[in-house]
């Protein structure tokens, strides 16, 4: 029996006697009811598994889902959803089993269906495919992506175009609008040479063309003459041209995202049950019986504002009160500092400011008053010391009249820097130097007279944007462009006098939004299509909150009573307004509000309730407490930076970043404004999982988390450079990485951006790291962390030389770089001893490569700088001849970053040295003989020093590498350069070179002192793991001829990306000799730090002609290599890439409405 009919049999087996299963089951039990502990736990056991499988945790997942159908195996999502986690982990025997399970419970699941056709996509029986494809539109005839894949199955099999043309006419029946599915349907009908078909679909493009930008215009007149004209092969070519303009732009993604999933992604989840009751997906009900408890505060004096002293470690925040002419706690405890209140001033709401600046995880203040701005130091004991001179500050900051101080990361560099607004005057920055001392810098400088600030993501592109609002009530929201660069953006009409602003999720959508306190209402000012422009609402009415002069108003926003939607709260002089959010996405008004104005928002009594702080009558300090009858779940996050040293990329408690987390279908996010962060989550008993997105761009998930939970920020590289692997006779193993020479971008201090001096990279690769398999070498290269490559030629050295002979490459990343030729020397011989820079001996360590590597210079704050160090090699007795020595030295560098080269540039740092050369002189001192050495390019890399020269006579024969790089030594020898031309090398160029998905691997760290390598075997995750670059990338397939020759017409690499590389083996070596190997390339990569030039988008193009990268990008059809090679956008780069997966974070990933 074949395959097929035995599958088949062994199907109709199951869906006749596994329904008969569960209905004795279900009579036997019955179906758990919400409520019931079963039932709890099976939510919350799906609920975790599906936001596992939506977050690319797919191990969790499995374990997730296994829990919830031994609760409840008559679930048949539960195991559709365990099918699908198993697909993923390659285990396509369990999955088949789930799935035969979730047919049998669910026959006519259409979802269920479209899983059955991925499995046996995966398993390469295409037939069967299709059928559970067909059976998928039949059971539900408006799932679209189950119709698209079908028309895509249609044409991948038989080239059947009849059949993909009847699905793509089912998905315009029920979305006659949708540009992806229109522009299908133009190109499979002229494969079919149908024209009136073809004009059929240019009339119906008609109308949305009049909204397109002026490029797809032009390229949808040109395919509509073409039609009219009846060249359907020209008008095939228009077709795929407009495509690619409009693959550009928020409708046709939304367009597309309706039909089928992001690159990468395997599978949809089952988000609901398909026979238990369904759990709550949205915020609860409001708890109208929220009320405050207003308790006065005991000091007894009266103040003119209220701030909040947030608990680093998560506990209550203490209240603190204000007048002109001093700080104190408002429980009477003590006076923290005097105000700069000057002649009698008083404080504003924002003239006091809670944030650690000196990254000591110690909350520390800033003030600023009419008579200056003031820096406090945070103590051990909870005391804080004025280090105002200490800090530099300038005198014309230090006394000036100030209105307010805010807390930003301006530069995104990994520190807090102070945004300070004066009475009347320019918007000033206080940039932190990292050491102490702060520097005045005005990247705001068209805003003047500043009366509040908020610091977020508002058009969803990763890096903070800046809002403004100035003392005639006017707004300003400034684009963060990077690198310290902002762009005022154009504001819609209705923006007058406005008095408050805040941010927040307010429509639980996920993007930022921003609240405005105006004259008539609170409205919500939210980005649309990536920063193109706004849509303003009301989102609630004002009505009874008394007028108020800018910044004098408060505008709040919390989740008051843990339904899980957001609150606000609006204040004015002598008028308060509390709005909850009603569980639909709308406010209602809260009854009674307490009789205080309310400053600020925060849980001060630890019961998990956001309470309120302000002034009560006759100018009293008060708490006024939360209360309520609904036992809503709450859940308290508190982002951490790692407190171990050598990483320094951000600030302690993630300042300026975003946390998320989602509890069933609930999903909210919320920017990090301090040390703790508090979601209330309605009838959830806790959330699935919680993302932090880190001020610096990287991301992470922590599931079952419980309340107050730490999420403390994973130390790991995200840029660097490509990882080579080859297949070794065994396996296919990681080698090192490639390409480390040509950085695009790159910031190497605060004010300049290197250039690209060498695109040629070359790195050695061993003869028992590479074996030929059915006559070819398997290299694979792929891209795996936050950048974006552009591989211009790869090709492979074959080198084979005497036994008794090595061959080198020098593998150095340097200012002036080092020769590329391959080196052939005697077999290195290890040096005689080796001690460090504080005499312990090290010989043993550097002895061989073996993976033990030299790691006693300890760690800088920053990563990848510390302190200076140096190993001081004896390398014995001199070898007969006169042979010219090189010192062989093989380790590995833990590089820096734009970011970190941007910080480093700021204040009192010791910049980074690279490798230096130093051997003892006649008289037993010290000297440089080789200097600006570099570093070694990468992971497992081999550094070559020549030492002709290097000995003075009668010195002794010793040598010290030198640097405060985290440069970690595996091994140190000595060799004597042999004739070149004892070598045989042939290069060889790919006899298949495709690009493909694949996804990340595991990446693995023996220990501290050792490089973070990936496993090829396990691939963790194929999602969108980073916030990509944006723009048009190769798309998969055969790439041979763009890899043939140096002459920019180059790959476009994304991360998930691998070339297979497969080269033809040349015959063994003669005996006594061995084979090694050299792979070459030539290109460049751009990663994604926030300070690199240009990092948002894949634009602009690099060129060999142009090795500074310093020309802002503009449109693709400009570049001067678009323009070279046009040609290249129809044939090879047609796959355009946006981050929007990356920037839903946890939210389902359902469709696109289409």
């Amino acid at each position: 029996m074949s395959r097929r009919k035995a599958w088949a049999a062994g199907l109709a087996l199951v869906i006749v006697l596994l329904p008969l299963v569960a209905w004795i089951a279900s009579r036997r039990g019955g179906l758990p009811g919400p409520g019931t502990p079963r039932y709890e736990e099976m939510v919350s056991a799906f609920s975790t598994g599906v936001a596992a499988l939506d977050t690319e945790a797919n191990p969790i997942a499995r374990d997730a889902l296994t829990r919830a159908v031994r609760l409840v195996p008559e679930e048949p999502a539960a195991w559709a959803n365990l099918a699908l986690a198993q697909i993923r982990l390659g285990e396509l025997d369990q999955a088949a089993e789930a799935l035969q399970k979730a047919r049998a419970l669910a026959p006519d699941s259409g979802a269920v269906d479209r899983l059955l056709a991925l499995l046996e996509q995966r398993r390469g029986e295409f037939e069967l495919a299709l059928d559970h494809l067909k059976h998928a539109v039949l059971n539900d005839p408006k799932d679209l992506r189950s119709r698209y894949s079908l028309a895509q199955e249609y044409e991948r099999q038989g080239d059947d175009a009849d059949g993909a043309a009847r699905e793509l006419d089912a998905i315009l029946e029920v979305a006659p609008d949708n540009l992806a599915a229109l522009i299908d349907r133009a190109r499979v009908a002229a494969k079919l040479g149908d024209v009136e078909a073809m004009k059929g679909v240019v009339d119906r493009l008609e109308g949305p063309s009049g909204a397109w930008p002026s490029r797809a215009r032009e390229q949808y007149e040109s395919l509509k003459q073409a039609v009219a004209d009846g060249n359907l092969r020209l008008a095939t070519t228009r077709g795929l041209m407009l495509r690619n303009v409009l693959v550009t732009t928020p409708d046709f993604r939304r367009s597309l995202d309706a039909l089928t999933l992001p690159t990468g992604t395997v599978g949809e989840p089952l988000h609901a049950f398909l026979r238990l009751p369904q759990a709550p997906t949205a915020s609860a009900p409001p708890d109208r019986s929220t009320a405050f408890e207003v308790a006065p505060s005991t000091g007894g004096a009266k103040s003119d504002a209220v701030f909040l002293l947030p608990d680093p470690e998560g506990g209550p925040a203490t209240v603190l009160e204000a007048d002109g002419r001093e700080l104190r706690k408002a429980d009477g405890s003590g006076v923290v500092a005097p105000f700069p209140g000057g002649e009698g001033g008083a404080p504003s709401p924002h003239a006091v400011v809670a944030a650690d600046w000196n990254s000591d995880y110690r909350v520390d203040l800033v003030l600023a008053g009419p008579g200056g701005v003031r820096i406090l130091r945070g103590e051990d004991d909870g005391s804080f010391v004025d280090v105002s001179e200490a800090a530099h500050l300038a005198p014309d900051v230090r006394d000036a009249d100030a209105y307010g101080v805010w807390a930003a990361d301006v530069e995104l560099d990994g520190d807090v820097d102070f945004v300070v607004g004066l009475r009347s005057g320019p918007t000033l920055v206080l940039r932190n130097g990292g050491d102490g001392g702060f520097e005045t810098i005005r990247p705001f400088d068209s805003v003047a007279d500043l009366r509040d600030f908020a610091w977020a993501d508002l058009d969803g592109d990763g890096d903070p944007d800046a809002a403004l609002l100035d003392a005639r009530g006017r707004l300003h929201v400034l684009d963060n462009e990077r690198a310290g660069r902002f762009q005022a953006r154009t504001l819609p009409d209705g923006l007058a006098d406005v008095s408050a602003l805040a941010v927040a999720d307010l429509d639980g959508l996920g993007a930022i939004d921003l609240a405005l306190l105006g004259p008539s209402s609170v409205l919500r000012l939210s980005d649309r299509d990536d920063g193109a422009g706004w849509d303003l609402v009301e989102a609630a009415p004002r009505a009874g909150v008394a007028a108020a002069d800018p910044g004098s108003a408060r505008l709040l926003i919390a989740d008051l009573d843990n339904n899980g939607g957001m609150d606000m709260v609006a204040s004015g002089p002598g008028s308060t307004l509390i709005w909850l959010e009603d569980g639909a996405g709308g406010f209602v008004v809260l009854d009674g509000p307490p009789s205080l104005r309310p400053l600020a928002a925060a849980d001060l009594d630890g019961d998990g309730r956001i309470d309120l702080a302000g002034l009560a009558d006759e100018g009293r300090s008060a708490r006024a407490l939360g209360r309520g009858t609904a036992d809503y779940a709450w859940q308290a996050i508190l982002p951490r930076a790692a407190k171990a040293v050598g990483d320094g990329r951000i600030n302690s408690f993630g300042v300026g970043g975003e946390v998320q987390v989602r509890a069933g279908l609930l999903v909210r996010t919320q920017v990090v404004a301090g040390p703790v962060v508090h979601f209330g989550l309605g009838t959830h008993a806790r959330a699935d999982v919680a993302r932090v997105v880190w001020p610096n761009g990287t991301s992470q998930a922590e599931f079952d988390v419980e309340a107050n939970r730490t999420i403390v920020a994973e130390q790991r590289l995200k840029g660097s450079c490509p990882f080579v692997y080859a297949f070794d006779g065994e396996e296919v193993r990681f080698v090192t990485d490639f390409l480390w020479r040509s950085p695009l971008g790159l910031r190497i201090n605060a004010q300049d951006t290197a250039g690209v001096s060498q695109t040629e990279d070359r790195i050695k690769i061993r003869g028992d790291q590479l074996a030929a398999r059915e006559g070819e070498y398997d290299v694979r290269v792929t891209a795996e962390l936050w950048e974006t490559h552009y591989w211009d030629h790869i090709s492979l050295m074959v080198v084979d030389h005497p036994e008794e002979t090595e061959i080198h490459i020098d593998e150095r990343f340097a200012r002036k770089p080092p020769t590329l030729e391959v080196r052939v020397t005697d077999r290195p011989v290890a040096v005689a001893s080796a001690v460090d820079d504080q005499g312990r001996d090290v010989t043993d360590v550097v002895r061989a490569r073996d993976g033990r590597y030299l790691d006693t210079f300890g760690r800088g704050f920053y990563q990848g700088v510390t302190r200076d160090h140096w190993v001081e090699v004896d390398l014995g007795e001199a070898p007969p001849g006169d042979r010219k020595l090189v010192l062989v030295a093989e380790g590995w560098i833990h590089p820096t970053d734009s970011s970190i080269n941007v910080a480093l540039g700021q204040g009192r740092h010791e910049p980074p040295k690279g490798l230096s050369l130093e051997a003892p002189t006649a008289a037993g001192d010290w000297a440089v003989v080789r200097d600006d050495l570099g570093f070694p390019a990468g992971k497992s890399k081999t550094i070559l020093i020549d030492l002709d020269g290097v000995f003075q006579p009668g010195a002794p024969r010793k040598l010290r590498l030198r640097t405060n790089l985290e440069v970690f030594w595996d091994a140190l020898s000595v060799a004597s350069y042999a004739d070149p031309a004892v070598l045989k090398s042939k290069r060889l160029a790919p006899t298949s070179a495709d690009l493909r998905w694949r996804g990340y691997s595991l990446m693995t760290q023996a220990d501290q002192s050792s490089p973070e390598t990936p496993r090829y075997d396990i691939v963790t995750s194929a999602g969108q793991r980073w916030n990509d670059l944006a723009g048009f990338y190769t798309r998969f397939g055969d790439v041979r001829e763009l890899l043939e020759r140096v002459d920019d017409r180059y790959m476009i690499v994304n991360a998930g990306d691998e070339l297979a590389l497969r080269f033809p083996a040349p015959d063994p070596p003669p005996p006594g000799w061995r084979r090694d190997f050299v792979l070459i390339g030539d290109g460049w990569n751009k990663d994604g730090d926030y300070n690199t030039a240009f990092s948002k988008t894949v634009l602009p193009l690099p060129s060999h002609a142009r090795p500074a990268y310093d020309e802002p990008p503009g449109e693709l059809e400009d570049d001067p290599i678009h323009r070279a090679h046009r040609e290249d956008w129809e044939r090879y780069h047609t796959r355009f890439v946006t981050p929007h997966v990356f920037r839903e974070g946890l939210r389902p990933r359902t469709g696109a409405i289409p």
